[in-house]
């Protein structure tokens, strides 16, 4: 496996899988405290579902939410002069890039790039985002 895909596997782990739900209940229970960031995660969940929407189309939004960041973050790593584009003129230019380490002399190998061009091919369902064949 080469290190691009084992970074995008690990990055997968981190978007929820729409398959487990058990989760969306348990944060429902949570209460809301406006004095904490994200003081409203348990309430808005709770709010979905008393409205009728299902803890597995929750997982689904979710998980969508979550490709869409990932993916923007990875689209940023490639290209930071997007990121620049509404900024003053007399703002220095960034340039940055993802890079694994050698382990022997601990300095920045190659650059792993085109993440997010691979990016959904490594979705772990197989379904490359795509709704299940039982989806509405």
């Amino acid at each position: 496996m080469t290190e691009q895909e084992i970074f995008l596997r690990g990055v997968w782990k981190m978007i929820p899988d729409e398959e487990k739900t058990d989760w969306v209940e348990q944060i429902a229970e949570y209460k809301l405290d406006k004095t904490e960031p994200l003081g409203d995660y348990g309430s808005l969940i709770k709010s979905m579902l008393d409205k009728g929407v299902t803890a597995s189309e929750i997982a689904r939004l979710c998980k969508i939410i979550g490709y869409e960041s990932v993916f923007s973050v990875l689209y940023h790593l490639e290209d930071p002069t997007a990121s620049f584009e509404d900024f003053d003129e007399s703002e220095e230019t960034l340039h940055w890039g993802l890079y694994s380490i050698d382990p022997e002399t601990e300095k920045p190998k190659e650059g792993i790039w085109s993440l997010h061009e691979y990016f959904l091919s490594m979705d772990p369902s197989g379904r490359e985002m795509r709704p299940k064949d039982n989806d509405e």
